[in-house]
């Protein structure tokens, strides 16, 4: 059975605390968003530069989506 998943990683403004980043990528790979937005921040405090920038970039390239 393919259970893989089809759809594309957009923003979910629906669930956003800042631009729904976290909230799109939990709901793309079927994770709690909590546990998203804390591995976010966690993995924010150790690479600040990295993470932000990424973050950043996803915050503009990523379609607003309605889920």
């Amino acid at each position: 059975m393919n259970t893989y998943n089809h759809t594309r990683w957009s923003k979910d403004p629906l669930n956003k605390k800042i631009s729904g980043v976290c909230s799109g990528l939990a709901r793309r790979f079927d994770f709690p968003i909590w546990a998203t937005r804390l591995a976010t921040i966690v993995l924010f405090i150790q690479f600040p530069v990295f993470i932000g920038a990424g973050y950043l970039i996803a915050h503009c390239c990523l379609d607003n989506k309605a889920y």
